[in-house]
């Protein structure tokens, strides 16, 4: 992603009066690596916006806690505040949906402990 278009998706983030609920997936490329993959949603003006925030490779063996590290780090390296989180969908897998360590629980946590 372009500087400025990263910049532009990181403003209207940050400015979104309703904040922006995440979409997560685990996938893997062509060549078989592991790809995470954070798409958001958010209102822009008057229109839904949905735009990809995160494209990175993951390592070949990454745990709960690593794939939420790479997105809790952006988070921290862009100054997006988890409050303006609102809810997050996935694919159902338990690595991301389990209740007390999925990456879905841990981006609840964030939220209530920032």
């Amino acid at each position: 992603m372009s500087n400025f278009c990263e910049n532009e998706l990181i403003r209207r983030l940050k400015a979104s009066e309703h904040g922006f609920t995440i979409q997560l997936d685990e996938t893997t490329d062509i060549a078989g690596l592991p790809i995470l993959l954070v798409i958001v949603r958010y209102i822009h003006g008057s229109a839904a916006q949905e735009d990809m925030l995160i494209c990175k490779i993951l390592p070949t063996r990454t745990t709960v806690e690593e794939t939420f590290n790479i997105e809790n780090s952006y988070f921290k390296k862009h100054d997006i505040p988890w409050d303006l989180y609102h809810q997050a969908c996935t694919d159902g897998a338990k690595s991301m949906l389990g209740k007390l360590n999925g990456i879905v629980a841990r981006m609840k946590q964030k939220k209530i402990l920032t």
